[in-house]
Order: structure tokens, then sequence, then C-alpha cells
């Protein structure tokens, strides 16, 4: 029954039905959904409204595709979102693609399936970050990394230049993926010469020139990006080393791939379990392992985030798939589809009925997708009551969601950066307030006992913001200066 199942009307042309009603049904659910936008969303879309080629904390490509949805369907969270399933439903169909070829039709369509129904991916399709944009580029580069294998000539050599610098404007990530084919070619000899050719320099040289003006814009700007990354996610010192955060990320992909995916890629690194084409086994565990044993050795130094793997994830799940799909016992295959299918719905039915404030103490993370809208209208009452014109805000991320909630105001928004420091975020680049600039009028949001003392301030308001960010009852203080 398997086998018939298996076999019949799993090529790609129905693989593209089911993926496409996958994302519809996704960004059904975004338009269901009484989730508001987080503060990592939010200030994409503050980005957008200004283009440029940098921001302070990512390359420009998520602002600029924010920027041309905007233009179509508006800047509410549904529309923000909307981009995201489609663009993974599109990278599904692009490793089947792959799959197909290295390992047949079968392979191509589960491969796809699997994708996209992994805990990992029906998460990120319900919120905008750049993760979905530097998958879709990683996964044509991997398309043409086979074409270059099959027929080494100019044009796979240009499609990886293109797809590896838009993917470097999306995320630094992407530079993983030359590095790994520099690894296989070294590694892997009888593919050196298809790898390492004079086109190889050109798919460079594009890559380069797509991602320079995001350099320059670095370069003028004090290097911005790079410092961000550098020390507030890379972070490394001998206060961060730690026993347990390595762990905890290498655990957490089970979570992220679905129990099986990932325990067949443990499979095939550690039991060294193979296809009946092993060397292609071999190249795909070049292009996804290592990303995830040196993210796994990230986090004993300093910290690692859960996603910060999911480039693995492209070559990983062809090769996972093309075990699973040829194990003698189903129960694997079974699993999997059982398993993360409902996964993904659960994770489909929540977005769309679940409101996020609504979560209890232990849902933090649910909760910072909520109450935006009310605390933004609890400071336009305040501000209508005390003539305030501008509120300033402490943090990036509570900038953020005020920032975005209150863009049809007339209120401005500041951020605030005391005299004398060096900016940390893009708002305290833009928009900053130290501490002696205009007084009246002006709020004072999310600032600490010792700041407000500081600054001179006092308390006006006690509002309701049922935040993340608030009190036990939902409320924030606000502070102003009294008149001269």
């Amino acid at each position: 029954m398997t086998d018939r199942l298996q076999d019949r009307w799993l090529g790609l042309s129905s693989l593209a039905l089911i993926l496409a009603a996958v994302a519809a049904l996704r960004v059904l659910a975004l338009f269901l959904s009484p989730s508001e936008l987080g503060f990592d969303e939010a200030q994409y879309v503050l980005w957008s409204q200004h283009f440029d080629f940098g921001y302070f904390t990512k390359p420009p490509l998520i602002a600029w595709v924010i920027g041309l949805e905007t233009r179509v369907c508006g800047s509410g969270a549904a529309c923000v979102r909307s981009i995201v399933p489609v663009v993974n439903s599109a990278t599904a169909f692009i490793l089947a693609l792959v799959a197909a070829r290295l390992y047949g039709a079968r392979t191509g369509f589960w491969t796809g399936l699997f994708f996209v129904i992994m805990p990992g991916i029906a998460v990120s399709s319900f919120l905008v970050t750049t993760d979905p944009f530097l998958l879709f580029f990683w996964s044509i580069g991997l398309l043409a990394i086979l074409l270059q294998l099959e027929r080494p000539g100019l044009k796979p050599a240009l499609l990886f230049g293109v797809a590896a610098g838009l993917g470097l404007n999306a995320k630094y990530a992407m530079i993983y993926l030359p590095v790994l084919v520099a690894l296989a070619g070294a590694m892997m000899p009888d593919l050196r010469s298809r790898l390492f050719r004079r086109e190889s320099l050109l798919a460079l040289g594009v890559m380069f020139l797509l991602i320079a003006p995001n350099l320059v814009w670095n370069a003028l700007n004090g290097f911005a990006t790079f410092e961000h990354t550098a020390n507030d996610n890379i972070g490394w010192s001998l206060s961060r080393l730690n026993a347990k955060k390595g762990f905890e990320f290498f655990g957490a992909q089970f979570g992220i791939a679905g129990p099986v995916i990932f325990g067949a890629m443990l499979n095939a690194l550690f039991l060294k379990a193979r296809t009946e084409t092993p060397r292609t086994d071999v190249l795909l565990l070049i292009l996804s392992w290592p990303i995830l044993l040196a993210i796994t050795i990230q986090g004993f130094l300093a910290q690692a985030n859960v996603n910060w793997g999911a480039t693995a994830y492209p070559a990983g799940v062809i090769v996972a798939t093309a075990l699973v799909i040829r194990h003698r016992w189903r129960f694997f295959f079974w699993t999997n589809l059982v398993v993360c299918g409902l996964a993904s719905l659960v994770i489909l039915l929540g977005t769309a009925l679940y409101n996020p404030g609504e979560a209890p103490g232990a849902g933090k993370q649910l909760r910072q997708l909520a109450g935006w809208q009310k605390t933004a209208e609890s400071l336009q009452d305040l501000a209508a009551r005390t003539g305030a014109r501008r509120i300033v805000v402490e943090s990036r991320a509570l900038t953020a969601g005020i920032a975005y909630a209150l863009r049809g105001s007339d209120l401005e928004v500041l951020a605030h950066l005391p005299k004398g420091e060096a900016p940390g975020d893009q708002f305290e680049l833009d928009q900053p307030w130290n501490g002696e600039d205009e007084r009246q009028g002006t709020l004072l949001l999310g600032f600490s006992a010792r700041d407000i003392e500081r600054l001179g301030a006092t308390k006006i308001a006690t509002i309701a913001a049922p935040i993340y960010a608030a009190d036990k009852d939902g409320t924030m203080p606000v502070y102003g200066f009294a008149e001269p």
C-alpha cells in the first residue's frame, strides 16, 4: 500500500499544486490571525519606509521586499507577512527539483513536502524574518551547484553568483555556501575539476558585485552591521563560555527539522547510512553538517539561537528524505509525515485562531506579538491630554514596536541615546534623543528608575500596555518633565 501511495501521482506538477495549496492556507491563516507584528518585524517595516543599501542589524533585502509589499497591500501584519508562505513553498519546490535530479522523482516529491511541513518552516511561515529569503536563495545556489556538476559552464556559475549575492543581501550567513563548496572540492577530488574553474571566479565576482553596495554602506556607517554581528551575535569572550548552550542548540534541531529528518541526518553522519549513490550523500552532508557543528561550538563559546543552523537543512532534508523513503521500515516515513504534518496543522490553526496576548507567563515569546496597538492608543490618549508632541523610548525592541504602532500618528517617536554613547541600533542612529534635546512636550516610556532620576523626570501616568515588557497587571508608567 505504501509503495503504491509513493509511486502514484508523485510528479513535480502534483507537488506544485500541493505546495501552492499549503501557501494559500497559510496566507489565509495570516489574514484571520489576531496576531500583531513582533518588534523585529516592526523594525523591518520601519526600515522599508526609507530605502537604503544597509541597516544597522541586517542587510537590506528584507526591507526592500517589505517596501514592495506595502505598496501593494499596506503595512498591516498580514500583508507584511503574506510573502513568507509563498517563499517557503517556492523553496520547497526548488529543493524538490534538486532532489529529483539527484535521487529520482519520488525523492523529489517527498523532499518538497517534508521541507514545507518541517516544524521550523511551519513556524517561520507566519513571521517575516530574514531566514525564508536566505533559504530561498540558498536553494537556488544548490541547484546551480548541481547544474555545474552536470554540465560545467557560464550559466550555472552566473546563477550561483546571483543567488549568493542576493542571499548575502538577505543574511550574511549565505557566505557559508561558497565556503562549503570550496570544502566539498577539497574533500572530493573527483568533483574538484568541475567546482574549481574559471567560471567559479566569475560567480564570486557577481556575488561580491551584488553585495558591494551594502559593503559601501557599512564602510560609511562605521561597519554597523558587521559590528552588530560580531559583538551582539557572535560575541566571544571568556565570560560567555558555557557548558550547555551548545547542547541546547543541538537538541533543539530535533524540533526544528522534526525528529525523523534530523535523526536521518545524524544516521548519515555518524553511522554512515547511505543510498545507492553514496558520493551524492557525502556531498550533501558536506553542504549541511559543518554548519550545525560550527553553530554548536558557537553555542559553547557564547550563544546560538535555534534558527542559526537553518542553512543546513536545504541539503540536509534532501539526503534525509532519500534515506527515509528507502528505509525498509516504513515506520520512519509515516512518523515524519504524521508528526510534522500534524505539527504544521496545529501551528496553522493556532496562528489563525489564537490570540498571542492570552499566552500564559511561559509564553513570553508569543506575547511579543500582541498589545502594541492598545499601548499606542493609550499613549495617544495621554499625549492628547498633556499636549505631548513626542515620545522617547528606551531599548530597540520597545522602540520598534511603539514606532510601528504609532506609524499613522502625529506623535514623534525617538530613541534614547545618552550623550556621548555610540548608536546601538537603527533608531538610535536615525532618530536619537540624548536627554538634553527638547524636553517640553516629551513623554518617556520604558526607562529604568536610575535613568529617570538622572534625567530629572517625574511619573505623570500609568497606561494600559498589554505588551511583553509591561508589569504583571498589563500597565506601564510614563514619565515627563515639569513645566519650566
